[in-house]
């Protein structure tokens, strides 16, 4: 009865003990914070560009229309050597065969179309590129993008200057309360994006005779913006 007793004691003893300290831990309150969301950004001159183009041959056989459109693409691969655009730079996004059809549905011939697209790593070749491939036949250029190469190089310089943002932001909401601002409690990245731009869509080339007289062709890219957002909490004294 003894031991019965000295265990029941020792129960009551533990439970009393985890009630206090429960009651000690919400007795304590919770530290005064902040929440702030805030972004930085830059603007900066794209570094490369991306041309996508259509070579299209047409023939009266599924064989022809494929040469025609090999044909001319060996033209623009030679054209390209002379402003050091190597194969590694020029890659087939998608090819297709199709029959031609009039109006009654009678096959009439046949089109291979072979969509392409350059990389520029040197952006001031643009003009002279267009140049080159116009010459040597591309029916149709779809678009020129543009981008920043070396975005990543940027990523840390954004997300420091955007947790300043945000604790200056902080700051003033808490000198307004009446309190000075404590520390970085916690942050997480809520955005980070930027580096890529399109300018010019469905370009129509000119016709051999009038490329002939023609000025070469100049294009200036905007620049781009790249941002990082950030949303944190400081701790208020």
């Amino acid at each position: 009865m003894t031991k019965i007793k000295q265990m029941l004691c020792a129960l009551l003893t533990v439970c009393l003990l985890l009630i206090g300290s429960t009651n000690a831990m919400a007795a304590q309150p919770d530290t005064p914070s902040i929440s702030v969301s805030a972004n930085a950004s830059i603007e900066v001159a794209p570094d490369t560009a991306v041309i996508s183009f259509d070579v299209n041959g047409k023939g009266r056989t599924a064989a022809e229309a494929t040469s025609a459109s090999a044909a001319k693409m060996d033209s623009v691969k030679r054209n390209l050597l002379g402003c050091n655009i190597l194969g590694n730079d020029i890659t087939t996004t998608s090819y297709t065969l199709y029959p031609d059809t009039d109006i009654k549905g009678k096959i009439t011939g046949y089109t291979a179309s072979n969509s392409v697209r350059i990389k520029l790593k040197d952006i001031s070749k643009l003009g002279p590129v267009i140049d080159k491939i116009s010459a040597a036949g591309v029916d149709t250029i779809n678009n020129i993008s543009f981008s920043v190469s070396s975005r990543e190089l940027y990523r840390n310089k954004l997300l420091a200057q955007a947790v300043e943002n945000a604790r200056q932001q902080a700051a003033v909401v808490a000198n307004a309360g009446g309190r000075t601002l404590g520390k970085l409690l916690s942050a997480n990245i809520s955005t980070y994006s930027g580096g890529m731009g399109r300018s010019y869509g469905n370009m129509k080339l000119m016709a051999a005779s009038d490329r002939a007289v023609a000025p070469e062709t100049s294009i200036s890219a905007q620049e781009i913006t790249i941002k990082a957002s950030v949303d944190t909490v400081f701790a208020m004294e």
